[in-house]
This record gives structure tokens, C-alpha cells and sequence, in this order.
């Protein structure tokens, strides 16, 4: 039940699921409501709810506009019988996510931090070992609210994932604290002794501005992994300059 209560909280904090299906799915996993810890949790969402009613805030009106130009765009795309069930499927998708009531940014604040606050809820937290931790972050490729972490607990899961070869979650713990301004030195370093390619090239199209592209590219001197590098140049030229991408080519020179 801990895991499954931390899971659907963090869902809450990352706005991917609203107040309404927070309290729900709460509900849902205390069986016959034999928790008292999770009964006084939702009894505080829900006085919240009855306090702060729900309005459209910036961010929703934001959010708003921007399902309508995407509902826009699609139905200009032609149709035929190779796309149309598709994008039918996109854009009723993208019409219940427009008629989906979000919670406002007052309601959705005061909600998380009485989660922060709850007791119960940072036992569970806290009980998480490293490897639980790597996994619950890397559970989503980017979550815009990933728990905060400095400089040396986030190495200490990265750590976790080098032991066990988490290779997957490794790139996405790293995706997931993008614009935390964390170094990345210690994956980079494990990518390439391992000498993967595949998760170089994504780490770089994943956090390719907030790394020493240069750097990086003077660590690797295996001319096999380098030669695979350039197989993908498409997938990371993007995060690449002319001139990078040229001295990775003269790697295989020197």
C-alpha cells in the first residue's frame, strides 16, 4: 500500500491526475477504509476542495489554448484510410482532456503541501530504499515535479542504477532533473566505459544543452563506440554543432 499511496500522490504533485481522482484513487487502495492514516489524508483533501472551489487560473487557460490549437491542427490534417483511426483517437483524446476539470494552482498547492507535511505519507517516503527511489523517479521519462534531490543524493542514485545496470533509468533520472542544473559526469562516464551507443545518444538528446558536449566527446576514444555514435548523428545533431560533430568524425583519426 505504500508504494501504490506514494504513486498516486506523486501522479497529484506532477498534475497528471486531478484532486477529484486523487481522493479516489486513495480511496480505492484503503480497503474498506481500515487505514486511519490514509481516512485523515483524504478528509484533509477533501476540506480543501469544499475551501478552494476550482477557477481557471493561468495555468489552465494555458493549458486550454493549447489543446485547442493541437484539436485545430490535427483536424486540418487530410484523412485516409491509413491515419484516420488514429487520428480520430488523438483528437477525442485531446477533446476529454479539453472538457477534463484541472485543479487551479491555489487549490492544487494547498493540497500538496498538506501532503509534504502529512506524517504518514514521508514514512512511506522515507522508507524507500536507493534502488526504490531510482526506480519511483524513472517510473516517467519527465515528470515536471521530480523529488528534490542535491548534488550527492542524486549521485547516490546513479550509483544505485551503475550497480545494477539500470541503464534505462539512469537516462531518464537524468531527463527527470534537467533544469535542476545537476552533473551528469558520473552517467556519462558509465555510458561510455560500457561503451552503449544507444543510451550515450539518448542521454544527449535528452539533457544534451545542460552537459560538456565537448567534454564528452574527448572521453571516447574507443573508435567502435565512436563509429556507432556517428551511425546515429541524427538522433543527436540537434544537440550537436557542425564543428562537434566534426571532431567526433576526426576521433577516428587520431
Amino acid at each position: 500500500m505504500n508504494k501504490e499511496l506514494l504513486n498516486i500522490c506523486y501522479k497529484f504533485f506532477n498534475k497528471f491526475i486531478t484532486s477529484e481522482e486523487l481522493i479516489e484513487s486513495l480511496n480505492n487502495i484503503n480497503e474498506n477504509g481500515s487505514s486511519e492514516e490514509i481516512n485523515n489524508l483524504v478528509d484533509g483533501i477533501k476540506s480543501i476542495c469544499d475551501r478552494i472551489s476550482n477557477y481557471d487560473d493561468e495555468y489552465s487557460i494555458n493549458r486550454k489554448n493549447t489543446i485547442r490549437k493541437l484539436i485545430k491542427k490535427l483536424e486540418r490534417v487530410p484523412k485516409d484510410d491509413t491515419n484516420l483511426k488514429i487520428l480520430n483517437d488523438q483528437l477525442s483524446n485531446l477533446k476529454n482532456e479539453l472538457k477534463k476539470e484541472n485543479d487551479c494552482y491555489e487549490r492544487w498547492f494547498a493540497i500538496t503541501d498538506l501532503i509534504n507535511d502529512n506524517d504518514y505519507f514521508n514514512s512511506c517516503f522515507d522508507s524507500l530504499s536507493k534502488y526504490e527511489l531510482l526506480e519511483f523517479i524513472s517510473q516517467y521519462i519527465q515528470a515536471p515535479f521530480p523529488p528534490n534531490l542535491n548534488q550527492e543524493e542524486f549521485n547516490e542514485l546513479v550509483n544505485v542504477g551503475i550497480e545494477n545496470d539500470e541503464r534505462e533509468w539512469l537516462w531518464r533520472l537524468a531527463f527527470n532533473y534537467k533544469t535542476r542544473n545537476m552533473n551528469y559526469d558520473l552517467i556519462i562516464d558509465y555510458f561510455i566505459k560500457i561503451k552503449d551507443d544507444y543510451y550515450i545518444a539518448e542521454l544527449i538528446s535528452a539533457v544534451g544543452k545542460c552537459i560538456d558536449i565537448d567534454k564528452l566527446i574527448n572521453k571516447i576514444d574507443d573508435k567502435t563506440l565512436i563509429e556507432s555514435l556517428i551511425k546515429r548523428k541524427d538522433d543527436i545533431k540537434h544537440d550537436l554543432s557542425e564543428e562537434q560533430l566534426k571532431s567526433l568524425e576526426n576521433r577516428l583519426n587520431e
